[in-house]
């Protein structure tokens, strides 16, 4: 983060010594504590509760849909591997064909 005095060596004449000291540039917001945390009204509450159900809702879904997916891709990359292995059979006998045609 710059510092709001320039070293010696930085100092150029005008108005950047006024520029580093603007606040708003260098992206500082200076307001109140007391604004960032208030405190709940009784009323939210079940609001609240509520909202929690159905982000734990949410969250159950999610983790179910990542199973199911989980699941997935390992059975298509075991079918990967049976069809990797099943080319490289075909590959095999073809070259033994080609081969074969060859010595005709």
């Amino acid at each position: 983060m710059p510092f709001s005095k320039p070293e010696k060596s930085r100092r150029r004449k005008g108005n950047h010594v006024a520029e580093l000291c603007d606040f708003n540039q260098l992206g500082l917001d200076f307001v109140a504590a007391t604004s960032y945390s208030v405190q709940p009204r009784k009323e939210t509450e079940p609001m609240n509760q509520e909202l929690i159900e159905v982000l734990e809702k949410k969250i159950g879904d999610i983790i179910e849909k990542y199973t199911a997916l989980k699941e997935e891709n390992a059975y298509l990359n075991e079918e990967i591997q049976r069809l990797s292995d099943d080319r490289e059979g075909i590959k095999l006998r073809v070259d033994a064909i080609l081969g074969k045609l060859d010595g005709i």
